[in-house]
């Protein structure tokens, strides 16, 4: 019997459920409206591998319908050509792209005929405006003060003409809000799944597009790197992955004890 389903408290209100089965037998078990985020990293298809068989649409749209709150966020990885199907699937509630630029680059064997890859699509969809908590990063005091008319920390003044020719000042804090481009570099672990996500690339989303105590769906678990982030900061977790030993992998992964999240 492929079904299997796990359960694990990480505190009185977040828990982990496994599921190792078809990520569509599972969905009924799932009440409606009750998911805060779907992130997940769909097969592409660009692969004969089993795992890799692009998933029906139309079933998987009206899945996620059914599933997501009104103001969550369905967030997607992809990659070209599978990318513009998956906005095509679902143009009017598409919102945006952004891009996670690899470490790694792939395509060595069609090098001469065509630039490597060094980044996948992340598409994100939603209804209603979602939970959004832009994770800012710090920009090196040497870049700030190389930047034209920065003084030090302290003065770091801008003045900008406004509209009715009003003086406006900026204040430099050295923090930026975040680029639709992602730079994060590849990780790999051996014997894990082919495809793995870093933990970084993941926990910036987890982060961006949720809160604690609230409930993720990740309907191609893969290697357990969102349940293992999802874990670290204290969300609820439902994973599915079909194949039994990437299920297997993956469970290990998230309950490993160096990660702190279910002992």
């Amino acid at each position: 019997m492929l079904y299997t389903k796990q359960r694990f408290s990480i505190s009185d209100t977040v828990n982990i459920q496994l599921y190792n089965d078809d990520c569509f037998n599972v969905f009924p078990k799932i009440k409606d409206h009750s998911i805060d985020l779907i992130l997940t990293d769909l097969p592409y298809g660009t692969t004969d591998c089993e795992w890799d068989k692009v998933l029906p649409f139309r079933e998987l749209w009206d899945q996620y319908h059914r599933v997501i709150k009104p103001n969550g966020a369905i967030v997607l990885t992809a990659s070209q050509p599978f990318t513009t199907d998956l906005i095509n699937s679902n143009r009017k509630e598409f919102r945006y792209e952004l891009i996670w630029y690899k470490t790694k680059s792939s395509g060595f064997l069609n090098a001469r005929k065509m630039p490597n890859k060094s980044h996948e699509n992340i598409c994100v969809f939603y209804q209603k405006l979602p939970t959004y908590n832009p994770q800012k990063y710090e920009v090196s005091k040497n870049f700030i003060k190389k930047g034209k008319n920065v003084g030090n920390p302290g003065s770091q003044l801008f003045k900008i003409r406004g509209p009715k020719s009003q003086d406006y000042q900026y204040i430099d804090d050295g923090s930026r809000f975040p680029d639709s481009v992602l730079c994060f570099p590849s990780e790999s672990e051996k014997g894990m799944h082919p495809t793995q996500k870093p933990l970084s690339l993941m926990r910036f989303l987890l982060l961006s597009y949720s809160n604690e105590g609230d409930l993720v769906l990740d309907n191609c678990m893969g290697s357990g790197t969102t349940g293992v982030v999802c874990a670290e900061l204290n969300r609820s977790y439902i994973g599915i992955e079909k194949d039994k030993e990437i299920f297997l992998k993956a469970r290990r992964r998230i309950l490993m004890p160096e990660n702190n999240c279910l002992n």
